[in-house]
């Protein structure tokens, strides 16, 4: 099976070459646990903001349940997650994406964090987990 042309014109292609403006600086996570569910109906316990700065996403944890999953491995307040099952999240470019890996871990997670308190403006909520 071939493809013959109808005429004897020549097909050009413009090739287009995107830009990149910059580079997701990506840090090591000072603290990587396994954070473990009972159930699937069970929430991870986290309340998430995310912002973009220098090309990176950042997801800060704004709220931590009492007694979930979360709280048992030591996340807290002002954390920033920065790698889910493998996933660095810094180099992500859409706070969705990092919202789908984190609803689809099933029993267990392995989240990587930062400690400390993330400061600034422009942060978003991105919602409960």
């Amino acid at each position: 099976y071939s493809i013959q042309p109808r005429s004897n014109a020549t097909l050009q292609a413009k090739v287009v070459r995107m830009v990149v403006q910059g580079k997701a600086q990506t840090r090591e996570a000072d603290v990587v646990k396994e954070v473990k569910r009972g159930s699937m109906k069970e929430k991870w316990g986290l309340t998430l903001s995310y912002r973009i700065t220098n090309f990176s996403l950042e997801l800060v944890v704004t709220k931590v349940a009492k007694f979930s999953p979360a709280d048992k491995v030591g996340l807290q307040e002002g954390n920033t997650i920065t790698k889910v099952n493998d996933w660095k999240i810094e180099a992500m470019e859409h706070p969705q994406a990092a919202l789908s890996i984190l609803l689809s871990g099933g029993f267990m997670l392995s989240l990587g964090w930062l400690n400390g308190s993330q400061e600034g403006e422009g942060w978003v909520e991105l919602g409960s987990i």
